[in-house]
């Protein structure tokens, strides 16, 4: 079962708690988790993985955008992860869109927003914020409901594509902008 994170290695993206669930299923040989990027962290991460002598933990090097999904498609799920602050409740992250677009079921460590979006869509599964031993626990789930996992997948591919399609976000922001300049329909003449 490999459980990918794809995104930066910084500060903000909480990932000792990875590391630490990773270290709690050094009996799960099955389990791997993946991390895919670059930052200002990885190289304590990488250290820190040494140390704790972790082999279910694998470092990649950063992948373009546009070869990001040929990564996406090898994960049975896909983990976004962010510190417990009140901050990021308020944050939309990109990576969770591209997972839901690929049918992957989305691990959120993150409270707020986004997992209004994920649960809405019935898309992944909610991870407590900073919490390892959560985080491990999940990992497991993923490992032993492989067609809840695949469902879920399924599910955020279709909510992304119903809710989030860019053309029809764009035609609809073109609509409104065509509306405020058009005087019939605005009081001020379109001023």
């Amino acid at each position: 079962i490999v459980i990918l994170y794809a995104g930066a290695h910084g500060i903000s993206n909480d990932l000792p708690v990875v590391l630490e669930a990773a270290s709690r299923l050094k009996d799960e040989p099955k389990v791997k988790f993946v991390l895919v990027g670059d930052g200002k962290e990885k190289p304590l991460l990488v250290q820190l993985a040494k140390e704790m002598a972790l082999t279910n933990i694998l470092f990649l090097p950063p992948v373009p955008k546009t070869e990001m999904a040929e990564v996406i498609a090898g994960a049975d799920a896909c983990l976004a992860i962010l510190k417990p602050l009140e901050l990021y409740k308020t944050t939309y992250p990109n990576k969770v869109f591209d997972y839901m677009a690929a049918g992957k079921p989305v691990l959120l460590a993150i409270d707020g927003v986004i997992r209004q979006v994920v649960e809405t869509a019935n898309a992944g599964i909610f991870v407590e914020p900073g919490n390892s031993r959560a985080l491990a626990d999940a990992a497991l789930w993923v490992k032993q409901n492989p067609q809840q996992m695949a469902r879920m997948g399924e599910n955020g591919k279709c909510y992304v594509t119903e809710h989030f399609n860019r053309n029809i976000l764009a035609e609809k922001f073109e609509m409104i902008l065509k509306e405020l300049v058009n005087p019939k329909n605005n009081p001020a003449g379109g001023e």
